[in-house]
């Protein structure tokens, strides 16, 4: 384990500290070494020792420890405002993990909720999108099932340790995850008890590393919903499918989604792929493609504008100008700051756009 990971992992050890918390506490004092340093001399020592015994279990396991400045660290994941500092991770995260789709859903499904989450990972196999989703019971499940059935890569985000599976029923579809070429990623050492409220915060980790979430069935409240709503916050699309029943309340969490224009509905999967192919563009191509790209903008706006979605090309001419904040953009161009939200990360997924600190965009 390297050094800055070692102070790293110990820092993450400290109570009540948190995500943020340990960030910031890394950017006032320059490093996690000098960090580590500003805390008291005398916890110092059992963190370090619980560091090393943590990262001697991680490998026994067969997995390893990945900081936010490890080069494998995803990069959706790093750019959410609360990512976890240390994920641990045991198989091979894919190499497009960068275009990966979550699909969400309830515990307790209905077959069709069930079809409508096999159906979303069928087109995602042949178009290429990894699968990111929970192991629960129900759509995880069922998405996992058609994952491994179609030979699609997945990520599984546990809410505990890597050292046991939750749900027990579902072990051996974990282990096909891995024999896929997929992973397995936690924030929790192994041994972490399984408490409620962690189910919620690996939601974020779970929609943080994609670049859209699907909802294929879900009630109004739970933690599917808590899904959507945060990757909204972090400006990633969200889809819902078109529910099949009017009544049922089963389905009452897409009925929402969708008549608050809070996701887009999803009909049929040629139309679902459009849109996912407009909204995420730069998945369609190659790294030396999006290079000349980028060449090119910068010596033509108007080339820039032909190769950028028709959505986002009014916030490109505005980054284009000066540097500005995603608050700025919102308020001039009079349109929701979600939506703004979006629309720079399509840019950014683009390498058209940088993130500056303070929540600013500089055109590339």
């Amino acid at each position: 384990m390297k050094p800055h990971v070692h102070f790293l992992l110990a820092l993450t050890l400290v109570e009540n500290l948190g995500p943020k918390g340990l960030t910031d506490l890394i950017k006032i004092h320059g490093s996690p070494k000098k960090a580590f340093e500003s805390i008291p001399r005398g916890m110092r020592h059992t963190l370090f020792q619980r560091a090393e015994e943590i990262n001697q279990q991680v490998t026994n396991l067969g997995a390893r420890v990945v900081s936010c400045h490890c080069k494998d660290y995803p990069f959706n994941l790093r750019n959410i405002c609360d990512a976890p500092v240390v994920i641990y991770v045991k198989g091979t995260i894919p190499q497009e993990i960068d275009k990966a789709i979550a699909v969400v859903g309830t515990r307790n499904c209905s077959e069709e909720g069930k079809r409508f989450a096999e159906m979303a990972v069928d087109q995602m196999a042949k178009n290429g999108f990894p699968l990111v989703s929970g192991m629960a019971r129900g759509i995880d499940t069922s998405a996992h099932k058609a994952a491994v059935f179609y030979g699609l890569k997945s990520v599984a985000v546990f809410a505990h340790g890597l050292d046991r599976i939750h749900p027990k029923s579902n072990v051996r579809l974990a282990h096909e995850i891995l024999d896929k070429g997929g992973a397995w990623i936690s924030e929790h050492p192994p041994g972490t008890n399984v408490l409620k409220w962690m189910f919620a915060a690996r939601n974020r980790i779970l929609v943080g590393l994609c670049v859209g979430t699907v909802l294929a069935e879900s009630p109004e409240s739970g933690g599917s919903m808590i899904s959507l709503k945060l990757a909204l916050d972090y400006g990633r699309a969200t889809y819902a499918f078109q529910p099949p029943n009017a009544y049922m309340k089963r389905w009452d969490g897409n009925r929402r989604v969708i008549s608050e224009n809070k996701g887009f509905a999803i009909k049929t999967m040629a139309q679902w792929m459009r849109q996912l192919h407009r909204e995420v563009p730069a998945m369609r191509r190659t790294k030396n493609e999006m290079n000349d790209v980028k060449k090119a903008a910068k010596a033509n706006l108007d080339f820039a504008l032909e190769c950028i979605p028709e959505p986002c090309k009014s916030v490109y001419k505005e980054v284009s100008v000066n540097t500005i904040s995603a608050f700025e953009l919102s308020k001039k161009l009079k349109t929701n700051i979600k939506i703004i939200r979006t629309r720079l990360f399509i840019l950014e997924t683009l390498q058209m756009v940088e993130r500056l600190p303070g929540d600013c965009y500089s055109r590339l």
